[in-house]
Order: C-alpha cells, then sequence, then structure tokens
C-alpha cells in the first residue's frame, strides 16, 4: 500500500499536482498507514488516499480557460508559496498587466489577487487538515505579510478563524 501512495503521488505530480502538495500528502497517508493495525483500516486509507490526489489533480483540469488564463492558474498553484505579482504572469503570458487583468476577470469572474488569495487559503486548508503545522508558520509560507490578515482572509473565505477550521476538520483524520 505505501509503494501504491508513492506512485499514486508521482502520477498526480505527473497530472499537474504541485509537488511539494504531493510529496506532503504522500509523507501523510504513508505514516498514517505505518501506525494503522489492520487491513480493513489500511485499504479503507488507501481508497482515501487514492481518492485525495485524483480529485485534486482533477480540479485542475475540471475548467476549460484560454492559454493564458489556464497557465496564470496553473502558475498560481505551482508557486503559491512564492510571491506572485500581476507584473510576472502578464510577462509570462506575453500580455500587457492590464489586459491579462481584464481577461482573468472575463474568464474566472474574480480579479488575479482574489483568485490568488482563495487558492492560497485552499492550500491553508489543507495543510490545517493533514499537518501540524502552527498557523504562523502556515501563513508564512503561503505568503501572508502577517498573521492578522492571514487570519482575516482566511476568515473571509471560509468564515471560521484558521484554529476552528483545523479544530472542526481534525476528527476527519486520525490524529498523527
Amino acid at each position: 500500500m505505501i509503494t501504491g501512495i508513492a506512485l499514486v503521488c508521482r502520477a498526480a505530480i505527473e497530472g499537474g499536482l504541485n509537488e511539494e502538495t504531493a510529496f506532503t500528502l504522500s509523507d501523510y497517508y504513508i505514516q498514517q498507514i505505518e501506525e494503522l493495525g489492520n487491513l480493513k483500516a489500511i485499504l479503507r486509507l488507501t481508497e482515501e488516499a487514492i481518492s485525495d490526489f485524483t480529485n485534486r489533480v482533477h480540479g485542475l483540469n475540471i475548467e476549460k480557460y484560454s492559454a493564458p488564463i489556464t497557465a496564470c492558474r496553473h502558475y498560481i498553484y505551482n508557486h503559491l508559496y512564492g510571491d506572485i505579482t500581476l507584473e510576472q504572469l502578464a510577462e509570462m503570458c506575453r500580455l500587457s498587466p492590464n489586459y491579462l487583468s481584464s481577461l482573468f476577470k472575463k474568464e474566472v469572474g474574480i480579479l488575479i489577487s482574489e483568485y490568488i488569495q482563495q487558492q492560497r487559503v485552499d492550500e491553508a486548508k489543507k495543510l490545517l487538515v493533514i499537518t501540524n503545522y502552527s498557523i504562523s508558520d502556515i501563513s508564512t509560507w503561503l505568503n501572508f505579510n502577517d498573521q492578522s490578515y492571514f487570519i482575516k482572509v482566511f476568515k473571509k473565505y471560509t468564515g471560521l478563524t484558521p484554529r476552528q477550521f483545523r479544530n472542526d476538520h481534525s476528527s476527519r483524520h486520525p490524529s498523527t
């Protein structure tokens, strides 16, 4: 089952999943498998892991956008832990920042900055559930200026603080 998780992880990366995310998930599931004592629990967790990886890759490919917007979405997803600017995205797409901004809003329905925030909050939600990293570390890694701003943005998109979210969702996964 551990080998299977590793293979699914590799396939997910080939399908476009961010490497850091894929390896974090893989490590989490492998650690959980090693701690389980019976075959039924191991099979259930392996099924959950395969489903998790599959859903994440599917989410990357579910909506079809123009080539520049697809490239921007993939760049954003693969650089959530770094600084992302409109200028970088525009240069990558060989479009003016203003044109890219209006095209993104037209196709996706929200501003690029809002999209980046949403993606970072989605990543933070995953980290809060599958890891024990501190909220401060998660906010820093996901490039939020300070923890209070991160909490404000997180609450805007989820209705909960990061701590409330972790507490509400931690029962879904066995504790490490």
